[in-house]
């Protein structure tokens, strides 16, 4: 069985103890994995879930509850209209939603800095450019437990319709999650390492980070969805 991580350090704690053939994709491509049957089972955007409709496994999922550092619209010193990364989904239809805002699509977040008023930057490089100190206008998960008192939900867990034997490659993801919670040092240190960012930025961000689903987060899930008008969700059924 292959399964889908989107390659952001947020997926780390699911996997960094888990015995699976992992297949390491970015937010837009790890949904075609899954659609195409490339892999069984994988995280992709909520937006990309329900777009896709592809069947929701309410597991684990990937999302914070307030700031989380890694999705935010940093402050440029240009005078262009604001941009986001090519590989966001959930945020920038977040932001267009409760801020009205519309992006253009940027390939290099970094140049953009220099030529827009705005970047939206997700994942390892918005991690990057908050260790570097660059000031931001609004951090996305902040915006969203503020104005709709829900955890944002990024990706989650999806299956290829039809796949079997998920179980075991699911109970392998939640022990990996159970053992970073019970000491969560070895791999802050190695994250931020491999970012070259500083420690106590990393243990902020995954002190932010959550992974495991309940009742209420399914919840939160059904209703991110409405906020951000997407297609009604799909649910596994086994």
């Amino acid at each position: 069985m292959k399964v889908v991580r989107i390659k952001y350090a947020h997926s780390d704690p699911l996997f960094w103890r888990a015995k699976l053939d992992v297949i390491e994709a970015g937010n837009l491509e790890a949904a075609k994995l899954i659609e195409g049957g490339v892999a069984d089972i994988g995280f992709v955007p909520i937006t990309m879930a329900a777009e896709m409709q592809l069947p929701i496994v309410p597991r684990l999922a990937i999302y914070s509850v307030g700031p989380i550092i890694s999705v935010r619209l940093f402050k440029g010193s240009g005078a262009g209209p604001p941009c986001a990364v090519n590989d966001t989904t959930v945020a920038a239809r977040a932001l267009s939603m409760l801020m009205g805002l519309r992006f253009d699509r940027c390939p290099d977040p970094w140049a953009a800095l220099r030529e827009r008023a705005g970047v939206l930057v997700v994942g390892d490089e918005a991690l990057k450019m908050a260790d570097s100190g660059i000031p931001h206008i609004v951090d996305v998960g902040e915006l969203w437990w503020e104005r709709t008192g829900l955890p944002l939900v990024f990706a989650v867990l999806v299956a290829r319709p039809g796949a079997r034997g998920l179980e075991e490659a699911i109970r392998e993801m939640e022990n990996s999650v159970a053992a970073f919670y019970e000491n969560p040092r070895p791999l802050v240190e190695a994250v931020a390492k491999r970012l070259s960012v500083r420690l106590e930025l990393i243990e902020e961000y995954f002190s932010r980070s959550r992974y495991l689903v309940n009742d209420s987060i399914v919840e939160a899930i059904k209703r991110e969805a409405e906020i951000l008008g997407l297609p009604p969700l799909r649910f596994w059924k086994s």
